[in-house]
């Protein structure tokens, strides 16, 4: 039975210690498929080189997106090596020693994926540092870009899961809308985040508080959390893993809840253990890691329950991890509700006669929000939430151990939480029965107040990336060349400097509306004599927020060996004007991609002092340097082709 419970959102997988074996696939055959689009690609991260512009990956899962060159994926660390020396076999064991990198994360762009799929190449180094090795897992999945009939705009056509997090890979939605997204299906995590703990073998000998860590199953395991053990003396015991709920102990002790944005509940104290409580310890609280944005964690996984007549339940699975970035969200449905959530799962009441140990509920994961506007119709009201799940309870009349209750997720907004036909929750999860006889008793709730995990207004966490800008002389005018991703609903507003210190703006352009790279160009016409400074600033139009470029400079006095390109973009043609000594000259034009491979060469005569090059279908859109030779004399310049 512990394999189907993983089909149900109850994954197989103990949780703090090396992966069990994946489900058969009659088993899988055995449940009815669901509608749903899955939009996402994932992969595990194995390496990183050193300039931070390389992830070797594996554990590919590329069943419902395709890793693309241009678009925009999210590194994420979901594991670390984060309890230290705390390993005794004692109450401290599993506490958050230092959070180190977990639940960091950070947008890149696709550069280049190798022949075999096996590396990704980034278009500029990441910012921040991802921990590789035995105790860590760090994955990197889509940002996927979703859009209708070549628009800005999305309507969904399914229901959006998340794919379960299945130790490597998972766990996560991330999708962004440049325009509007309407919701007419729900778009979820729940369950598939950090996985619930396996069930003891049946065994009784008395109450036995004092087994924290063992591999022994004849105690329940761990859930899963932000560490990941690869030694199976940490598997089981009643001791958390970080945020992961522990296992239930001897005699019939419950499963503790998983935490997440507050911590899980303990689990019932067993059969006859009142003085001396066998219940597993709830997962941490991970909220001060969470207020500002720049982590996010999955929901710990609730522990096992301890049984010896074979009731015994598994703990629940935590929630995922949801991440949307829209320039708007609306709804429109045929139902009164619809739901983004990422709560985390319940466990099981005990079964026959229920005279065993339940499992911890999972805590709720975390959703991330950042979008412009809100119009939610009254009509299809929207249900934003990521609830810790319930202890189970125990159905037998005498005292046992229920389950703890799963810790509260998070919802994050970048902005002002939606009030208007939007409800949005993150509760605890309640304790389980210990018994279901008269006043009978339950585990511990999951901690915290309800709706604590609701932050409002924690800024901009998925940036527009600038990727290059420079400026060049090109005849006494200076061409200022930029790209980014990132940059739906931006706007690049250039400023000029004659002392690098007061800028003012010479003009603005928009931000395509796409998740890919873009390539941008502004030409000013009027520079000052001598050096002139640019920066751009960049402001998100969604948020507001203002960011600024490096600054760069050129010198409009230096000797002209840059050509301007006109129209630039260009499509299939371009020309450049030539200095008068050279207007009766052949002109060797030879096109290079910014790696220096040659992609075009001709000669070419001017006709009234211009050349005009037309390399046709030659040339993919993109960044392209071309340069003019003829006796002795050169000029180059750049080119974008549209």
């Amino acid at each position: 039975m512990k394999q189907i419970y993983r089909l149900y959102g109850i994954p197989n997988r103990i949780l703090c210690i090396p992966f069990l074996i994946a489900l058969s696939l009659s088993l899988v055959l055995l449940i009815p498929v669901t509608a749903h689009a899955q939009v996402n690609s994932y992969a595990r991260v194995t390496a990183i080189n050193g300039t931070k512009t390389q992830l070797t990956i594996s554990n590919r899962n590329e069943t419902y997106h395709t890793f693309t060159v241009g678009e925009e994926v999210i590194v994420m660390q979901m594991q670390d090596t984060v309890i230290g020396t705390n390993t005794a076999n004692n109450a401290n064991f599993g506490n958050l020693s230092a959070i180190a990198n977990a639940g960091f994360y950070e947008i890149a762009v696709i550069s280049a994926i190798n022949g075999g799929r096996t590396t990704i190449t980034l278009s500029a180094p990441l910012s921040k540092t991802f921990s590789i090795g035995n105790n860590s897992r760090v994955q990197v999945v889509s940002f996927t870009q979703l859009s209708t009939g070549g628009t800005s705009n999305f309507i969904t056509t399914a229901a959006i899961p998340a794919v379960a997090f299945n130790g490597n890979v998972g766990g996560v939605v991330a999708i962004q809308v440049p325009g509007t997204l309407t919701l007419r299906h729900n778009i979820t995590a729940d369950g598939q985040g950090f996985t619930g703990g396996a069930i003891s073998d049946n065994y009784e000998n008395e109450c036995e508080p004092g087994v924290y860590r063992t591999n022994s199953a004849n105690y329940a395991a761990k859930g899963q959390g932000i560490y990941l053990s690869t030694n199976t003396n940490y598997a089981r015991g009643r001791a958390r893993c970080v945020n992961g709920g522990g296992g239930g102990s001897d005699d019939n002790a419950g499963g503790a809840g998983g935490g997440n944005y507050s911590a899980g509940g303990d689990g019932g104290a067993g059969w006859t253990c009142n003085l001396t409580p066998s219940g597993g310890l709830g997962g941490i609280a991970l909220n001060t890691y969470l207020i500002a944005g720049t982590r996010l964690f999955m929901g710990g996984g609730g522990g096992g329950g301890q049984g010896n007549n074979s009731n015994q339940t598994a703990g629940g699975a935590g929630g995922g991890i949801i991440i949307i970035k829209a320039g708007a969200i609306t709804t429109n449905c045929t139902s009164t509700t619809l739901s983004i959530s990422a709560n985390g799962s319940a466990s099981p009441g005990t079964s026959g006669t229920g005279n065993d140990g339940a499992g911890g509920g999972g805590a709720g994961g975390t959703i991330l929000l950042q979008v412009g506007s809100w119009s939610v119709s009254e009509t299809c009201r929207l249900n934003i939430q990521a609830n810790g799940g319930n202890g189970g309870d125990v159905n037998n009349a005498g005292a046992h151990g229920g389950g703890g209750g799963g810790g509260q997720g998070a919802i994050l907004f970048t902005g002002a939480r939606p009030t208007t036909n939007v409800t949005t929750g993150t509760t605890p999860g309640t304790g389980g029965l210990n018994s279901n006889g008269p006043g009978g008793t339950r585990a511990s709730n999951g901690s915290g107040n309800n709706n604590a995990g609701i932050v409002e207004g924690i800024g901009t966490v998925l940036p527009i990336r600038l990727l290059h800008f420079s400026a060049e002389n090109s005849n006494k005018k200076v061409l200022l060349s930029w790209s980014a991703s990132g940059e739906a609903n931006a706007l690049f507003t250039v400023q000029r400097a004659a002392d690098g210190i007061n800028f003012t703006t010479i003009g603005t352009v928009k931000g395509a509306s796409n998740s890919t790279v873009n390539q941008y160009t502004f030409t000013d016409p009027n520079p000052v004599p001598g050096k002139n400074f640019y920066q751009l600033q960049m402001r998100d139009e969604i948020t507001s927020q203002i960011t600024y470029s490096t600054i760069v400079s050129v010198n409009i006095t230096e000797a002209q060996s840059i050509v301007a390109a006109w129209p630039n973009p260009a499509h299939d043609h371009f020309s450049v004007r030539v200095s008068n000594e050279y207007r009766d000259k052949n002109h060797v034009v030879t096109i290079t991609d910014l790696t220096g491979k040659v992609m075009y060469t001709n000669t070419y005569k001017p006709a009234n002092g211009i050349i005009t090059v037309t390399p046709g279908s030659d040339l993919k859109p993109g960044f392209y340097l071309f340069k003019l030779t003829s006796e002795g004399y050169e000029q180059s310049g750049k080119v974008i082709i549209r």
